[in-house]
């Protein structure tokens, strides 16, 4: 289990356009659930938070 930081969560947010289950889970492939605790600061799977950091990638080259 893992947290991101307040500074990472907000360049996640700024790239997401609309922050509902279907904006949340088609740009980075995770639960609207999963994307409130990483709001929140609670700690989420690695997994998550590294399928998030990938898509995050894919979309910013």
């Amino acid at each position: 289990m893992a947290t991101i930081s307040p500074e990472e969560f907000s360049r996640l947010r700024r790239a997401l356009p609309t922050v509902t289950q279907e904006g949340v889970m088609q740009t980075y492939r995770i639960s609207q659930h999963s994307w409130y605790k990483l709001r929140d600061g609670k700690p989420v799977k690695q997994s998550v938070i590294d399928r998030m950091r990938a898509r995050y990638a894919e979309l910013t080259q």
